[in-house]
């Protein structure tokens, strides 16, 4: 009783679920029509699991197929057969119809015909196919389907780039002619549009090399291939015979593309400057992608980039709304060309019509070309806007970098000028000061020779003695003008050694008090030194140097003079500090100690010997020691000189430690 049931349930049942194509009436093809639009009229089964080989399984899969708007659509990484089951009444004169998918290239394509028979096999095409052998030479993918008068039935199964939807129609001949030659006529004139602005865009990028422009460059270039392969060109005139290749090829462009676009749009915004925390997603979203790039070779799908591609959709609109509030040049531009990249590609294309077709929009070949071509006119807009300012901006510098050097050159001339009023002035000052200290010896060695001459003196030899006296004089006295007024650096003539500072020193106070008169003058000796400190010099030259000072200090300093001589170490230089209690100099004499031939008015007398170059050959010699010699006033009343000897690589110094 139980098994009778189960069969009598089992006939009932049978119609009911076959039922859905049986029960299709078939859509009339009336005289006038010369296009038929097919996917709201057919029955579609989305073969998910692979199972539906051939038509001739049709019987156990019949009950699958539903409308196009009835079915669950679902995402897959691989690239499924879809399957449409097509009835149409065929009342006009036109028997031979072309059937086109919207598409330039399909990954598989069968046709099935109903026969009272079973199904008549009319068309197979896979990867494996080169372009000839298509029944129809056109770059877009279209094939022949032979209708009788009366009813047809038809069977297509098909397989889509990223299982994108496809526009299936039929075409009586005369219309597709008319719409063969428009899609060449359009497809012709977007690549050469697209031609002509990436040809903008290389000149611009020749006159303004920087990484935007390239990653700009790039992305342009790869939507003209887009535009290329997309219109069927690529496959029926650059690899007719490697179909396969051909799919490998959109999808490298189609995983590529979003990688230098995201380049681009993170380099126009200047991300890293003005926004680093969206700075980092872009590059987080920029690794991912170019982890998909061998991803999608590799697996043969861009399945993971579309994801990817949808994920990135809040991040876009985010950047629109942070963009859109940007004062700089160009931005509501480019704010207005990342929204339509957003609604053409990642909305209506990716999202909605790639993997999953969550909304069925059969031109999606026409909507990735209309949104790349906006897109691509409204950037280069931007970057046009984005250079002018910043050509007006660079002008702007570049005037005020002029206006700027103008005047420098005008104080650099004015400073030179300056320089050689001055150094005019030096020289006749010299040449005064020189004439004023050869006058002298030069009128004693006058009278001298004369008397000489005429024999008026008392004592030849006493004569002849001073006469060889100011001549060794005005030697001395060249010699030292030389030395002073001479360039040449004397450092490479000098005699280092290394020598016990403290010892040195106290041999050079005990010279210098032997040039004083205890009964004249007074010294006070302080010395501060570490016994062990060793110091690396030319002994004779820096001994002339600190006996000149103090010679000066005696002779200058009048009667009872005081003299201090301090020696200590202070921020790793030798510091020798000679003071006298002699009368202060002004300030234009401390400026003109060190010149030579310099005397103030005071000391010009000849009774007080001297003839103003023995500070200057002071200076000189320490000078070549890399050291420095100043002047001030003193506590004590007079003038204070100050020797500072640096602990460099010219003068160095150890310290030995007791054992």
């Amino acid at each position: 009783m139980r098994c009778f049931l189960l069969v009598l349930l089992c006939f009932f049942c049978t119609p009911i679920i076959a039922g859905p194509l049986t029960n299709i009436e078939p859509t009339t093809i009336k005289p006038n029509t010369q296009a038929l639009s097919l996917n709201n009229i057919s029955m579609f089964y989305f073969d998910y699991e692979g199972e539906f080989r051939s038509a001739f399984d049709f019987e156990r899969h019949s009950y699958h197929f539903r409308s196009i708007n009835d079915i669950n659509k679902k995402p897959k990484i691989s690239i499924y057969s879809k399957w449409a089951y097509i009835k149409l009444d065929n009342q006009s004169n036109v028997k031979e119809w072309k059937m086109s998918f919207g598409f330039p290239r399909l990954a598989k394509l069968s046709v099935y015909k109903k026969l009272p028979n079973g199904w008549q096999d009319l068309l197979n095409l896979d990867e494996s196919d080169p372009f000839n052998k298509r029944p129809v030479q056109d770059p877009q993918m279209y094939v022949p389907l032979n209708m009788d008068i009366g009813e047809n039935t038809f069977l297509i199964e098909y397989q889509t780039f990223a299982n994108a939807p496809a526009n299936l129609q039929i075409h009586t001949p005369e219309n597709y002619l008319e719409e063969s030659h428009k899609s060449l006529i359009t497809n012709a004139s977007l690549t050469g549009v697209v031609a002509a602005i990436l040809l903008i865009v290389l000149v611009n990028l020749f006159f303004n090399r920087n990484s935007t422009n390239v990653f700009y460059a790039a992305w342009t270039f790869l939507f003209f291939l887009i535009v290329v392969d997309t219109a069927g060109f690529s496959f029926q005139y650059f690899w007719p015979s490697h179909n396969a290749f051909s799919g490998q090829f959109s999808i490298f462009l189609m995983a590529t593309v979003p990688l230098f676009h995201l380049l681009f749009v993170r380099g126009f915004l200047q991300l890293k400057h003005y926004h680093p925390a969206l700075n980092k997603v872009y590059v987080a979203f920029i690794v991912l992608y170019t982890i998909t790039v061998p991803t999608a070779l590799l697996l043969n799908t861009v399945y993971f980039n579309l994801i990817l591609s949808t994920l990135v959709i809040p991040v876009f609109v985010y950047t629109c709304s942070w963009s859109i509030k940007q004062k700089g040049p160009g931005m509501r531009t480019f704010t207005f060309s990342l929204i339509n990249h957003l609604l053409f590609l990642n909305i209506f294309t990716i999202l909605g019509a790639s993997y999953g077709n969550f909304i069925d929009v059969f031109d999606i070949t026409s909507f990735i070309k209309i949104g790349y071509l906006i897109e691509v006119l409204l950037f280069t807009i931007a970057l046009a806007l984005q250079h002018k300012s910043l050509q007006s901006r660079l002008l702007n510098q570049l005037q005020h970098q002029v206006h700027a050097l103008n005047q420098t050159v005008n104080t650099k001339h004015r400073e030179v000028s300056y320089k050689e009023e001055k150094l005019k002035e030096k020289e006749e000052k010299l040449f005064t000061d020189l004439s004023h200290e050869l006058r002298t010896p030069l009128t004693v060695m006058k009278i001298q020779v004369e008397s000489l001459q005429y024999n008026i003196v008392d004592n030849v030899q006493d004569s002849y003695n001073k006469l060889m006296s100011k001549i060794d004089e005005l030697n001395t006295f060249i010699d030292q003008l030389m030395l002073v007024t001479d360039d040449k650096d004397i450092a490479s003539l000098l005699n280092k050694k290394p020598t016990n500072a403290r010892v040195y020193i106290n041999e050079v106070f005990q010279t210098c008090i032997s040039e004083g008169d205890p009964k004249t003058s007074k010294f006070t000796i302080t010395n501060k030194l570490d016994s062990s400190l060793i110091v690396t010099l030319d002994k004779q030259t820096i001994e002339n140097a600190i006996c000149e000072v103090v010679k000066n200090a005696l002779r200058f300093g009048g009667e009872g003079v005081e003299i201090s001589l301090n020696t200590y170490l202070e921020n790793d230089s030798l510091i020798i500090r000679i003071e006298d209690s002699g009368m202060p100099l002004s300030y234009e004499a401390h400026q003109q100690l060190f010149q030579p031939l310099f005397r103030e008015e005071i000391s010009r007398s000849t009774l007080m010997g001297g003839k103003g170059m023995g500070l200057a050959v002071c200076k000189k010699i320490v000078e070549s020691h890399d050291g420095q010699i100043e002047s001030h006033n003193s506590l004590l009343g007079g003038l204070c000189i100050e020797i500072s000897l640096p602990m460099n690589n010219e003068l160095t110094f150890k310290t030995e430690r007791a054992s």
